[in-house]
């Protein structure tokens, strides 16, 4: 592999780690707002599962590249908050903010790893990503 490509291949895993990272962190904000604000077994049980499909899909890319591109110093969105960041107004507001923040992750790890060569972890970013549009319908009513 040239340098050229190797460069290349770094900034493809360097997307990938993000998002990866971004999708479980949002289910995770979603997890514990119906386990611990709800009191709901049933959504925080799925939203787990799904969890744990992203740890499936993770599992399809080498941990080492993922580790070896990220690059959270030099992330122009490292320092500060952007303004929409800090307008949550209800918890409700903080599912709704956090269950589309995973589903834009899945979808980045989709398109992305279809770069990188790897066609089942597009399609197990597309099948978390239609798991999430369904939950979300599931529950969106209940998110006041």
């Amino acid at each position: 592999m040239n340098n050229e490509t190797q460069i290349a291949d770094n900034l493809l895993y360097r997307v990938i780690d993000a998002n990866l990272n971004r999708l479980r962190e949002g289910l995770r904000v979603c997890e514990e707002y119906f386990r611990f604000m709800k009191n709901e077994k049933a959504p925080s049980q799925k939203i787990k599962e799904i969890r744990h499909l992203c740890k499936n899909l993770e599992e399809c890319f080498e941990k080492d590249k993922l580790f070896a591109s990220r690059d959270s110093i030099n992330d122009p969105f490292a320092s500060g908050t952007q303004a929409q960041e800090n307008e949550r107004t209800n918890t409700g507001g903080l599912f709704n903010a956090n269950i589309k923040r995973a589903q834009e992750a899945a979808r980045v790890v989709e398109e992305f790893s279809k770069l990188c060569g790897k066609s089942e972890a597009a399609e197990a970013a597309k099948n978390i990503r239609f798991e999430l549009y369904t939950f979300e319908k599931n529950y969106y009513q209940s998110c006041p």
